[in-house]
């Protein structure tokens, strides 16, 4: 029998990503943990949670599990599915009809870009120094190319300039040319990871990510992030952009940006 848990579950784009790689075939954490911009304990417990909503299951296999999708569960699903669709529609309706009240922090996805925002009590000079002069505390340690952890993220300040991290062992993984640089306004990066979450060394397949800045008080600041042409990035480009769109993607970047600024 379907459950809540199952829409709970599929309702994150990172643990909808997860289940559609374990469609394709069964892997180990390792495996899911190289094609995604997190941590192996970041993809285990997305896997717990469709472990717990009955999407998933797991085998030993040496001295690791591999996880595959459990057929009882996936029948459920398809199965109910015509019954709730016709709610989920009225629901959606609901929603558009009569919103909700804004919030500070919105996101939006659309065919090849993804747009979230969020307004923070600061002045605008305040707020642009704090998202490039401190990024290294918004970047999350677990998005994470380098095979060793991350001793910090630099964010140079400059049209030219890169966004890279250094690790514990010196090596540095730059993943970001600063694209144009405009205090305290607007900044607009590269976004040089392919959908395998690797570095991209073909320019001509790469996305950007402007971050602009308005004042709306003089103490009251909208950032609003874009993350636009996804679509350069060639093929699974939509899983790409599912993943910067999802709670761990840019949203959590924002999140931390507003603790920061409230710090």
């Amino acid at each position: 029998m379907i459950t809540e848990s199952m829409w709970t579950a599929l309702g994150d784009p990172m643990r909808r990503a997860i289940f559609e790689r374990l469609v394709e075939r069964p892997r180990a954490v390792g495996e899911l943990a190289a094609e995604f911009p997190i941590s192996r304990p970041a993809v285990s417990q997305h896997l717990k949670v469709l472990k717990d909503a009955g999407l998933v299951v797991d085998q030993p296999a040496g001295n690791r599990r591999i996880y595959h999708v459990d057929p009882v569960g996936v029948d459920a699903l398809r199965a109910q599915l015509d019954r709730f669709w016709s709610k989920a529609l009225t629901t959606y309706k609901e929603v558009v009809e009569h919103p909700t009240q804004e919030s500070s922090m919105t996101i939006e996805t659309q065919e090849t870009s993804v747009r979230t925002q969020i307004v923070v009590a600061a002045p605008i000079q305040r707020a642009f120094r704090v998202f490039t002069e401190q990024f290294d505390r918004i970047k999350p340690r677990e998005h994470n190319m380098l095979g060793v952890d991350i001793a910090e993220t630099v964010f140079e300040p400059r049209v030219g300039g890169h966004v890279y991290d250094r690790g514990v062992d010196g090596r540095e993984c730059r993943w970001a040319r600063v694209l144009a640089y405009e205090p305290p306004h607007r900044v607009v990066i590269s976004w040089d990871i392919n959908p395998r979450w690797q570095v991209e060394t073909d320019l001509e397949r790469t996305s950007e990510v402007e971050i602009r800045f308005t004042s709306e008080s003089p103490e009251r600041t909208r950032v609003e992030l874009e993350h636009r042409n996804l679509d350069r990035h060639g093929e699974s480009w939509e899983a790409l952009r599912d993943g910067v769109a999802s709670e761990s993607g840019w949203p959590l970047y924002l999140q931390k940006f507003g603790d920061l600024i409230e710090d």
